[in-house]
């Protein structure tokens, strides 16, 4: 038998600083066509594709979502929903409403900050996703004894495996008390990299000085801006070295260089080799 201990003397540094209160719980069952129009909530609203795929319109955008996503809508943006897996089969979602959110480091009110995607892919953590959301409808439905304290404990666990999926990707832990400029600022870097972009474009963009957000920048994240964007562009490039036999020359087009000597000299700098040694190409 194996026991493991939890070090109280240690934060895992997610907290809730109030108690989120679960508004309502509910599911789209076997539907095939599925339609639901544009509106808006002054609370948040998650929703889990179980089955099927559809097309969802968050805050302007458009977003294809498939079995094993999650959606998440914050206060006051614009949502709609339509399913589009008519012709494979039916179509299933289940879905809670939820208020009263005060996480540390994010914005009243909020689930999620505004610099994190509101479609969000599961992965490995999928099936734990629907188990919550599942029995969260089934308490509510049931309203047996304790059914609010159960409810209230799933979503929290829900609450936070979502947070644990996000820090995946978007390294939340990370960038918790630092200035919303820097958060900004590496949001449009992530998002824009593969665009011709320069430090001049990115503090017109945040209504800043150069020298300001490259300071504040620095501070927080321990890089300037510049740096940051060359190590986002290398880290892409590898990965299409690694998985494509595209030319280097359109490799480094499509990072951001119309140079590829500049591209090959900065790969080189970054990581100690040619973009065709990476690639494992002969001489």
């Amino acid at each position: 038998m194996t026991k493991i201990e939890i070090p109280h003397s240690k934060s895992d540094r997610f907290r809730f600083e109030k108690i989120p209160e679960l508004l309502y719980a509910g599911q789209v069952v076997d539907e095939r066509i599925f339609y639901a129009p544009m509106q808006i909530h002054d609370f948040c609203e998650i929703l889990y594709i179980v089955e099927g795929s559809g097309e969802f319109i968050i805050g302007g955008k458009s977003y294809a979502l498939q079995q094993g996503d999650v959606a998440i809508y914050n206060p006051g943006v614009l949502h709609e929903e339509r399913s589009t897996s008519q012709d494979q089969g039916v179509f299933k979602v289940f879905y809670c409403g939820v208020d009263n959110l005060h996480i540390e480091g994010v914005p009243s009110g909020l689930l999620l900050p505004p610099y994190v995607d509101p479609v969000i892919s599961c992965g490995k953590y999928a099936g734990r996703v629907e188990s919550y959301l599942s029995e969260m409808l089934r308490e509510c439905d049931s309203q047996a004894l304790g059914y609010e304290t159960l409810c209230s404990n799933l979503l929290i666990s829900l609450i936070t495996l979502i947070y644990r999926i996000v820090d995946a990707e978007h390294q939340f832990q990370a960038l918790k008390g630092k200035n919303e400029l820097t958060i900004r600022t590496k949001e449009f870097i992530d998002n824009n990299f593969t665009q011709s972009i320069t430090l001049k474009e990115i503090a017109d963009t945040l209504y800043v000085s150069q020298h300001y957000l490259s300071r504040l920048f620095k501070k927080d994240l321990g890089d300037s801006p510049v740096n940051y964007l060359i190590t986002r562009r290398i880290e892409e490039a590898k990965r299409l070295l690694a998985e494509s036999n595209a030319p280097v020359h359109e490799i480094a087009a499509s990072v951001g260089y119309s140079n590829d000597k500049y591209f090959s000299m900065l790969f080189k700098k970054v990581t100690g080799q040619t973009p065709s040694a990476f690639r494992g190409e002969p001489r």
